[in-house]
């Protein structure tokens, strides 16, 4: 599963995750589930990870990250997620990816001669 998120630099991002039993019912995940990594516009990794997801209910978690500001912050952002599915019992993973432009859209560079 692979969600989208569209956001400006400096905002706040917020991740959910919602696990389910065998009936289609939320059920908690054996474990919190974790952010693994954030994989930066760069290509590099975000620092201080692997962290777990915060519980909000039964079977939904999210998770919370403020983007950085300023030209630098334009690009796509994975956030890469694995917890144990209660259906199954196995581990699962999946990416969002956080697409930010700036308020004016698309950010480039153009030179003039």
């Amino acid at each position: 599963m692979t969600q989208v998120f569209y956001h400006s630099p400096g905002q706040t991002v917020t991740v959910v995750l919602e696990t389910l039993n065998v009936n289609g019912g939320r059920e908690n995940s054996v474990s919190l589930p974790l952010v693994n990594r954030i994989i930066l516009p760069s290509l590099t990794l975000a620092a201080n990870f692997p962290q777990a997801m915060t519980q909000l209910d039964t079977g939904l978690y999210y998770y919370k990250f403020v983007l950085p500001t300023g030209a630098t912050a334009v690009g796509t952002y994975i956030i890469d997620i694995s917890y144990v599915d209660p259906a199954i019992s196995m581990t699962k993973s999946f990416a969002c990816q956080v697409v930010v432009t700036t308020v004016a859209g698309n950010f480039g560079a153009n030179s003039t001669i």
